[in-house]
């Protein structure tokens, strides 16, 4: 028997609307006929130093997933099974699937409710003389406090690694979000702000050479090819772990034009969020709206508020996908999941994570919106009887 999906209904306002440049097709069309489609063609290398020069990062690689380049990370970083990866249980379960592959031990933190992010005192607790990596998810477009996290990895030796899915585009005192860390990993996922349909990148920003090495080899599928593609040497070699991670031309060639559109991509996001969140502290409902710090300009992936209790944030959801307007929930701590008591991972309890999540809304902002949608989503709200 031949089971169909439901079909998700169409709303009038979508959660989310990809941001399309006019230059896409152009892009792609150009690639078609160059005809290097696999990795380290043309549009592969002008977007890989187009991100290059956004972060900083001595070294860009161009993946095909977020989750692609911190496989990466975990690979170079040579971890196993004495090791421990502190992971925010608030998070997509990349964050940890990516370290768990190497066999480390995922150890689950707690975040601050006021941010839905890692929460640098409760780090603090989880830390033991085998914790080798801190992992630090960015959410919805906003910046964990990452002068507090840098000063307690620093004191002990510990890695970062930047898990900024969410945080392309996004700055903290300046500074892109993924290069505070060794590694940032960024996704263009079609539900990001910048897309390319299926995609990420890793930014390395770290001076060693044994590192730099190893990220080389595993890129190369585990090979030394980067040295006959030098000179040499006349034949490759299996040096070590590694995989197919790259991203393929086409996929570049969409990115290329996303990332040359980023800044009227920022704007309109900004505008739109920022009319929102207006709108809403007027209306007064019973609502905690999560607003990036002082030190933060944000992306403005969504906008996150908090209802009273998860029945009230049900509510919520179920009155506004009522009107047309979809909205979304979001993670359940991962130290709650099937695969985190398999594993025995943090039988404890984390109190602010499981308190927050199932309250959580996440309301729509996207380059699509108009400023009349923005007041119909208030509207909206506003007949919400919170």
């Amino acid at each position: 028997m031949t089971v169909t999906a439901k079909p998700q209904p169409a709303y009038a306002l979508p959660f989310h609307t990809p941001h399309r440049s006019p230059l896409q097709a152009l892009y792609v069309t150009q690639a078609l006929q160059h005809g290097h489609l696999r990795p380290n063609g043309p549009f592969f290398q002008r977007a890989r130093s187009w991100l290059a020069d956004h972060t900083g990062a001595g070294q860009v690689v161009l993946t095909n997933s977020c989750t692609a380049a911190m496989e990466i990370a975990a690979l170079a970083l040579e971890l196993g099974p004495a090791d421990e990866v502190i992971v925010p249980t608030f998070t997509f379960c990349a964050s940890a699937t990516a370290f768990e592959r190497t066999g480390a031990h995922i150890v689950f933190c707690d975040i601050d409710p006021s941010t839905m992010m890692l929460n640098p005192a409760d780090l603090k607790r989880h830390l033991s003389n085998r914790t080798r990596v801190i992992v630090v998810t960015h959410y919805g477009g906003a910046s964990a406090e990452m002068e507090a996290i840098l000063v307690i990895a620093k004191k002990r030796g510990i890695q970062i690694v930047e898990d900024a899915a969410q945080g392309f585009g996004t700055t903290r005192a300046d500074r892109p979000l993924g290069s505070f860390g060794a590694f940032g990993a960024y996704s263009f996922h079609e539900t990001k702000v910048v897309s390319c349909g299926q995609g990420g990148a890793l930014a390395v920003n770290t001076n060693d050479p044994a590192l730099l090495d190893r990220v080389t080899s595993i890129v190369e599928r585990g090979t030394d090819f980067a040295r006959v593609r030098s000179g040499e040497k006349a034949f490759y070699e299996w040096t070590g772990p590694g995989s197919s991670f790259q991203m393929g031309e086409l996929e570049a060639a969409i990115l290329c034009a996303e990332l040359e559109a980023l800044q009227d991509n920022l704007a309109a996001r900004r505008r739109i969020a920022l009319k929102l969140l207006k709108g809403i502290a007027e209306l007064s409902l019973p609502l905690s709206i999560l607003t990036p710090d002082a030190q933060t300009n944000s992306n403005f992936h969504f906008v996150p508020v908090l209802a009273r209790s998860a029945s009230k944030a049900g509510d919520l959801i179920a009155h506004l996908q009522t009107c047309g307007i979809d909205c979304r929930q979001h993670y359940v701590p991962l130290h709650l999941s099937p695969r985190a008591k398999t594993k025995g991972y943090n039988r404890e309890v984390l109190p602010a994570a499981e308190q927050t999540w199932d309250r959580m809304v996440r309301l729509p902002v996207h380059t699509d919106m108009s400023e009349q949608d923005v007041g119909t989503l208030l509207a909206a709200l506003n007949a919400w009887m919170g």
